[in-house]
């Protein structure tokens, strides 16, 4: 997310319902973690340090650890 709104900006679709509905712990934490990941990206909140209080995106980010782009 940090990456594709420094490199887009903030006018974007993001394509993520597969994402979303990959989430092991279903499509509405997915949706949660997504928005929580925005939410933290728009305010400069490292993702990291953002899903210390959010145990849907916490999850997302060990789940797809190795798939990211630091």
């Amino acid at each position: 997310m940090p990456l594709l709104v420094l490199d887009l900006g903030p006018d974007i679709v993001i394509g993520v319902g597969g994402g979303i509905h990959a989430h092991p712990q279903g499509p509405r934490a997915g949706a949660m973690a997504f928005r929580q990941a925005i939410e933290a990206t728009m305010k400069g909140i490292p993702l990291e340090e953002a899903a210390k209080e959010h145990k849907e995106l916490d999850v997302a980010l060990k789940t797809w650890k190795t798939s990211r782009v630091i």
